[in-house]
């Protein structure tokens, strides 16, 4: 297995830093290292209202990985003067935290370490393992369970189903409210105990720190490990109508599975998934140790069983940031999935079917508009798909349909399903055609988006945004193949309005520009929003055209805008096609490496001399934008409906001193394929394997 890189041993917790991020695409901590310390979870799909301006997002959930230790009567958690971290580690090979400590009481000292993950094979679960020594002869006590202190939202009652029906071993669950009753969380424990059999053992609702937590209590040996285990389970009643009841039985089969059976399949996963490490040939080591944590990142914020996609930051959250509540964003469907296509399929067809199970809500954003077809919102919210941006002006964003639409048609090029295009894709590229017949405007020009925004979002609006234009005439021509493919009718004014869009354009420079009458000086002029549309929408131009365009966005835009979010990450692949390899190692450089937050490697949402800006981290625009870069941009692959080893499109380019990219395995039309691209060659290498 190619064996990835994983940051470097902390041994100090600095407080503007960040909690380290664990996830598997259902669940999201932020682990608490030290007792004293909090942390939070989030539950793909638990919804509720924001206590601070009343917006509707992802609902925080009680803590679900909280554990104590007790030396001589008194709580690691009430004494943090007498806790010393050790050391800790991020093991991004197999998705693991380990974490020691020491904690000294009445002249006894015990170390700890725990061990922390959350279960792909099992995604509703998270786990928790504590190990303890002491020094010499103590009483000691392990804690382990829920906490909800400080959480928004409250519970029921809290049943405790010990070996009753289907939750044998389950120490306890409970209902959970969120912020504004919006919606229901399922919460369920199970512990096991080794070291001593005759452990005494107690469960309380609220303890002493007011969690629901199961307690053992020993006469502790040198000579001897303790070791409690935590399985929690979580349910959200968008997937289950009595959500504590299935945690039960989540729980309950972990406790059958047990911690080290589900911390061995966990690794097998991982060890898959790794197959599809992307090895950079002549960056350095950092370069390729932030790939690797970028594409961890990743494939931990998405599976298979995420029920409401994933958010601008995976399922990260911190009480010191908005996170933009959660909402699922255009960006995913843009830049997120096309990394995930090629190499976990099977949670880009997750994110897909949240769009896809939506699309009501998107028809009856359109009619409240006067548009016919579907206009999928802004931001989404994880129950139903509905807008949900904080103000007024989300109608004017109109290329986020298109982009959906474009993902949609990704989906079909890259497996071949003919069944899911029928079945899924085709419904959405319909229907997102009918928005964008309803949305343009025929003039002598040809057709015309007026009134809108791009990318860039700012309040004015702009007629026939360049971003919004590529991806509407995309999405048309998309639609019309997928007819074809499925042999239905298409309307021809389906190709007649795609052909004819008004495309914005700088006759000196010969360049894309970003929309009608536009500007460098104008307020964010500097976004790329013409080279958008070229990469990674796939729009294509006359060769001259899209040079010129490159070299705009390279060499005059960039200068402008490289430190923003979102666009900044694929300023090098301009640079690297607009034939300036070594501008494009400083943009790469400015453009991503300045965001990377040590010490896990995490992509902020700005770069670290931001000082202004909360730490906000993973950023899902900014590190998939670089995947997608890394895996189509620099290497010239395009996939399309065509056999894949046409695919390789264009020439690699590459920053100055790579050589190249390499991945062992890539999907492709559901079966595994390598991918070489090297600088200075033809064309990549896409190739079946054995």
């Amino acid at each position: 297995m190619p064996t990835p890189l994983s940051p470097g041993t902390v041994r100090a917790l600095l407080p503007a830093r960040l909690p380290p991020y664990l996830s598997n695409g259902v669940i999201g901590i932020r682990f608490a290292s030290l007792p004293h310390l909090p942390g939070t979870t989030t539950v793909s799909g638990f919804a509720g209202i924001s206590p601070d301006d009343g917006v509707e997002g992802l609902g925080r959930a009680p803590y679900i990985l909280a554990a104590d230790v007790s030396l001589n009567g008194v709580w690691a958690s009430t004494a943090p003067e007498w806790v010393g971290l050790i050391d800790q580690q991020y093991d991004f090979a197999v998705g693991e935290l380990v974490t020691r400590w020491t904690f000294r009481s009445s002249g006894t000292t015990a170390t700890v370490e725990t061990t922390v993950f959350c279960s792909r094979s099992v995604p509703g679960l998270a786990a928790l393992d504590v190990t303890v020594t002491v020094d010499g002869a103590a009483d000691i006590e392990l804690s382990a369970g829920l906490d909800a202190s400080g959480v928004p939202g409250f519970e029921d009652d809290h049943p405790q189903p010990q070996d009753q029906g289907p939750n044998e071993d389950v120490d306890g669950r409970l209902r959970w409210h969120s912020g504004g009753n919006l919606a229901t969380l399922g919460l369920a424990y199970t512990t096991a105990f080794a070291g001593d059999a005759g452990a005494e053992r107690s469960t309380a609702t609220r303890d002493d720190r007011g969690r629901f937590s199961t307690t053992y209590r020993v006469r502790a040996r040198r000579d001897r490990r303790y070791r409690l285990s935590l399985l929690s389970a979580v349910v959200p009643d968008l997937s289950h109508a009595r959500p504590d009841e299935e945690a039960g039985r989540i729980a309950a089969l972990g406790a059958k599975l047990t911690l080290d059976g589900l911390r061995r399949d966990n690794r097998r996963q991982w060890d898959e998934l790794w197959t599809g490490r992307i090895v950079l040939d002549g960056a350095d080591r950092r370069w390729q140790a932030i790939t690797d944590a970028s594409v961890f990142y990743l494939l931990s914020s998405t599976h298979s069983a995420s029920l409401a996609s994933t958010s601008l930051f995976g399922l990260a959250y911190w009480p010191t940031y908005h996170y933009y509540h959660g909402h699922v964003m255009w960006d995913i469907e843009t830049f997120t999935l096309p990394p995930l296509l090629l190499l976990a399929p099977h949670a880009a067809h997750a994110l897909l079917d949240y769009r896809f199970r939506n699309l009501a809500s998107a028809h009856h954003n359109a009619a409240l508009h006067g548009w016919r077809g579907a206009m999928y919102p802004w931001e989404s919210c994880p129950q139903h798909g509905e807008e949900a941006t904080p103000g007024a002006r989300p109608y004017t964003e109109d290329h986020v349909s298109a982009d959906i639409a474009l993902a949609f048609a990704g989906y079909v090029n890259a497996t071949g399903d003919r069944d899911y295009a029928r079945r899924i894709a085709w419904p959405v590229l319909r229907s997102v055609a009918e928005f964008i017949v309803s949305r343009v405007v025929r003039t002598r020009r040809g057709y015309e988006i007026l009134g809108t925004v791009g990318p860039r979002e700012v309040y004015t609006s702009v007629d026939n945004n360049a971003y919004t234009n590529m991806s509407a005439a995309l999405a048309l021509e998309a639609a019309v193949d997928c007819a074809a493919m499925i042999d239905e009718p298409a309307p021809d004014l389906w190709g007649q309005i795609a052909a004819r869009l008004v495309l914005p354009r700088d006759r000196r420079r010969g360049a894309i520009i970003n929309h009608d009458r536009a500007r460098l000086s104008e307020p964010q002029g500097g976004v790329p929003e013409g080279a958008a549309g070229l990469f990674p929408l796939g729009y294509q131009t006359d060769p001259e055209t899209e040079l010129a365009t490159y070299r705009y966005a390279a060499l005059e835009q960039a200068p402008l805008y490289v430190g923003a979010p979102m666009l900044s990450a694929l300023l090098p692949v301009y640079a690297a096609r607009a034939g300036e390899p070594a501008l494009a190692g400083r943009l790469l450089e400015r453009g991503y490496g300045d965001f990377i937050n040590e010490p896990f490697l995490e992509p902020d949402e700005y770069p670290r001399s931001r000082d202004d800006r909360p730490r906000a981290s993973p950023m899902f625009a900014n590190l998939s934008g670089y995947l997608t870069g890394l895996l189509y941009g620099f290497t010239g692959l395009r996939p399309s409906s065509g056999e894949p080893e046409t695919w390789p499109a264009r020439p690699p380019t590459m920053p100055e001193g790579w050589r190249g990219i390499e991945v062992e395995r890539v999907w492709v039309r559901g079966r595994p394929y390598s991918l070489v691209a090297r600088s200075g060659t033809p064309n990549a290498s896409l190739a079946a394997s054995e």
